[in-house]
């Protein structure tokens, strides 16, 4: 599992809207049989270390990838604009939990029609919301 993934998943549950904006919740990789839409799966795309001359690791980069899943596009849109808004407000140092973020934001977001891309129309729409971010936990 993504330790920024999980880091930004507790960020965005304190939020004030976070029900509203996610009735679904955030899960890791596969979201369960059932869950209310619009909902949101996270998994880690690459981790690199930071470290000093001496190879002492100091902190992590991390980039997440975010999917947005919901029975329209502007819903998703909506709730992927919920998640990147509050990371652009926040602080660039902070605490959340027992982690420190030095700096996240949000790199990318693209929308997608089709889920299985298999050439049916699919109801489910989707947008995928980028998050890079240095941290380090305690």
């Amino acid at each position: 599992m993504s330790a920024l993934g999980r880091i930004a998943r507790e960020f965005w549950m304190s939020q004030t809207g976070y029900a509203a904006a996610i009735p679904g919740g955030i899960h890791p990789d596969i979201a369960p049989v059932g869950t209310v839409m619009p909902y949101v799966v996270y998994t880690g795309v690459s981790r690199t270390a930071v470290g000093l001359l001496s190879g002492t690791v100091t902190a992590q980069t991390e980039r997440v990838q975010f999917t947005v899943c919901s029975m329209s596009r502007s819903e998703s849109q909506v709730a992927a604009k919920w998640l990147g808004d509050r990371v652009r407000s926040s602080p660039g140092r902070q605490s959340v939990g027992s982690a420190t973020i030095f700096q996240w934001n949000i790199e990318d977001e693209t929308g997608s029609a089709e889920v299985l891309g298999d050439g049916s129309d699919e109801a489910v729409r989707t947008v995928d919301v980028d998050l890079i971010g240095t941290f380090k936990e305690a």
